[in-house]
């Protein structure tokens, strides 16, 4: 089995030069895109892997470690051996994205630590991260470098916000009423890769394996849009449990764990929580049905 890349992703060689891989090339620049938009490395690899590319001759495997090697690959934006296949500005952004990343992580207080996977921006759908800056009040800002939102919020203020909405869903339990949507919903994730499928098709000029890959990711979000009936099992469990206990501290963890989908910010709405069922609770209002 060919695990030994002797030639980085996306190059291959013809009558004995480097040359960038058309099919390859395209893969390459799909993940920058995807990255800078917000998806994180084990979401990108699980579509590449749907999406039945290969990094390696005999498989179709992906993990994080080569998205990784992918991104801080610097020979993308071109030398004298390899051919430009990445902007340089656009590989910088990227590099900038992971260096605000690791320390959105390694300086965030432990209690927040479990937090920072599920807070979104509440514009575009894209994660948010955490800027601390010494002396100075915390500010949360969007990963998609295109939306920009950014907002001053301190961690005792999250927390707080936080807080506030549990004692809304300690009052209103019947927000984790599950339910069987009419109609498949579309989330963030799905609404952007139609946009961009229709893109390509107009602009008419991109692969058949550029082409393929946003066909496939398409479908993979779509298929984790579907409603989990596990998930309803657990909703109504949690919500019988808060409407007898209420919400303690024995609990409120696997309720966070289980049954919130998104942490929302935004610099009107503030904080808000959403669960898997897609009803939403603010610190700002009365619980929304």
């Amino acid at each position: 089995m060919s695990w030994k890349r002797d030639i980085p992703f996306g190059y291959t060689m013809k009558m004995s030069k480097l040359v960038a891989d058309d099919r390859e090339s395209a893969i390459v620049k799909r993940i920058f895109s995807m990255y800078l938009s917000g998806e994180t490395f084990k979401s990108i690899s699980e579509s590449m892997q749907l999406s039945g590319i290969s990094y390696h001759a005999d498989t179709c495997a992906w993990n994080k470690n080569m998205v990784k090697r992918i991104l801080e690959n610097a020979r993308y934006i071109g030398d004298e051996t390899y051919p430009q296949i990445i902007d340089p500005v656009e590989y910088k952004k990227a590099r900038e994205l992971s260096a605000e990343k690791r320390q959105n992580v390694t300086s965030c207080p432990e209690d927040l630590k479990p937090k920072l996977k599920k807070t979104t921006c509440s514009v575009c759908g894209a994660r948010m991260y955490r800027c601390p800056k010494k002396g100075r009040t915390t500010r949360w800002a969007c990963q998609n470098k295109s939306c920009g939102q950014s907002l001053p919020l301190s961690e005792d203020r999250f927390r707080t916000e936080i807080d506030r909405c549990f004692t809304l869903l300690a009052q209103s339990p019947t927000l984790l009423d599950p339910y069987t949507p009419d109609k498949q919903q579309v989330t963030p994730d799905v609404l952007r890769l139609q946009n961009e499928l229709t893109a390509a098709f107009n602009r008419g000029a991109e692969s058949p394996e550029y082409m393929r890959s946003l066909i496939f990711s398409l479908a993979a979000e779509q298929y984790k849009a579907l409603p989990d009936m596990n998930l309803i099992h657990t909703l109504r469990e949690l919500k019988d449990k808060i409407a007898a206990e209420g919400i303690t501290e024995d609990n409120r963890g696997e309720i966070e764990q289980k049954a919130v989908r998104r942490i929302l910010l935004g610099r009107e709405s503030g904080v808000s929580i959403e669960f898997i069922n897609g009803k939403i609770i603010s610190s700002k209002e009365e619980a929304t049905q």
